[in-house]
């Protein structure tokens, strides 16, 4: 039994290290249609990591090609399994605007805004992704009123509307804690908590931030 299982693992061993020498070898020495199926069978296999440096060396070639289309989705969905979240909301929105025929379009629009949200970080950082998922979220309810994702849409477009009122109202707090060592910041508090109200109309911190707009003010 012993030997059996010693056997199996030196036959998974070589098998492994076959498999990686011939990785290398397509990947420094392939033909391109060589490197571009070698990509295709490591997306398929999961092995995004290393399917994603055969389809970075294959893109120049393809590119005008029929088998671009694939190759971008496949980029995007790579870098999204990657956890590579801002480049494939990149590589998604991309694809979308590159083949507004694809039968994959809605699905890449929806992946393109739920990658910009999956980078957005914590609301006290810069709001970038942010501001990107909630445009594209927008843009794909907008677009695609009657898609079984809507209602997900919806809600994720709701949460980062909330993330970014309070980026903004705890900025706005700030002016106002800190207006007693200069009572400049009274000021800059009212203009910050007018702002929010402003650009969120009917925003959840609309109580709170009057309450302290009035406080700033006398």
């Amino acid at each position: 039994m012993q030997k059996i299982k010693n056997l199996a693992c030196l036959l998974m061993f070589s098998l492994v290290l076959f498999s990686c020498g011939e990785y290398q070898k397509v990947l420094n020495k392939g033909t391109t249609e060589e490197q571009y199926k070698m990509a295709v069978k490591l997306y398929e296999s999961n092995k995004f990591s290393k399917a994603l440096r055969l389809f970075e060396k294959i893109t120049p070639t393809y590119r005008g090609k029929p088998q671009m289309e694939r190759i971008q989705f496949m980029v995007a969905q790579s870098n999204f399994n990657e956890k590579n979240y801002s480049m494939s909301g990149y590589y998604f929105d991309r694809f979308a605007k590159n083949y507004p025929k694809s039968s994959k379009l809605e699905e890449a629009a929806f992946l393109s805004a739920y990658s910009y949200k999956l980078a957005s970080p914590s609301f006290s950082l810069d709001p970038t992704d942010t501001n990107k998922a909630l445009d594209a979220f927008q843009s794909f309810i907008n677009t695609y009123p009657d898609s079984d994702k809507i209602e997900e849409a919806n809600q994720h477009y709701k949460e980062l509307r909330y993330k970014l009122q309070k980026k903004y109202f705890e900025i706005a707090k700030t002016y106002y804690r800190t207006a007693e060592y200069d009572l400049r910041n009274y000021k800059a508090a009212i203009q910050a908590f007018d702002n929010l109200l402003a650009d969120f109309l009917g925003s959840e911190f609309k109580e709170e931030a009057l309450y302290y707009e009035v406080k700033s003010g006398t």
